[in-house]
């Protein structure tokens, strides 16, 4: 019974992870589309920054979102992004942006990135086609991130390291 539960999750991740990684890169493409919120840095090494939530969907299951976000960089400097690995909650195995989580604002219940059986997190990461560590001066980094969220919640608060809440974004 583990071995089947095993290959269960591994098939279960891998999916997740092919389906998100076609999102990030349509967040990518539309730049200047759409964007369900932003929240500017609010700490020294995110002067200058800010995040952006890009699209937020659930799985036709209803038990997994997926949230699609960036990073956009103002200032006139590259900058690295290495606090987004902080996750004081879990021990996520290699380095991913597991310190983002997801609120429910009315239940004020927090979610955290699944990890897989490997203790991988669900989330982009030194596994994800494109993981970008830096954002280069003016430009923009696209990430992602995946959590289980019951089917009746209809909006989440997305917490980035660094970055003000971006509240109330609506789940598609």
């Amino acid at each position: 019974m583990p071995k089947l539960r095993q290959k269960t999750l591994g098939a279960f991740a891998c999916t997740a992870l092919l389906i998100l990684a076609s999102g990030s890169a349509s967040a990518d493409e539309n730049e200047n589309e759409g964007i369900l919120g932003t929240g500017e840095g609010n700490e020294s090494r995110s002067d200058g920054l800010h995040a952006e939530a890009n699209r937020v969907e659930r799985n036709e299951s209803g038990n997994l979102v997926s949230v699609d976000w960036s990073i956009a960089n103002e200032t006139d400097s590259d900058l690295a992004l290495t606090w987004l690995y902080e996750q004081e909650t879990y021990t996520y195995n290699g380095n991913f942006y597991s310190g983002v989580t997801a609120v429910d604002s009315e239940t004020d219940t927090r979610y955290h990135p699944l990890m897989d059986q490997a203790g991988e997190c669900v989330c982009a990461g030194n596994i994800s086609g494109q993981f970008y560590e830096r954002v280069v001066s003016g430009g923009k980094s696209a990430y992602w991130s995946l959590f289980s969220v019951p089917s009746d919640v209809e909006t989440l608060t997305l917490e980035v390291p660094g970055f003000e809440p971006i509240e109330d974004i609506p789940i598609d």
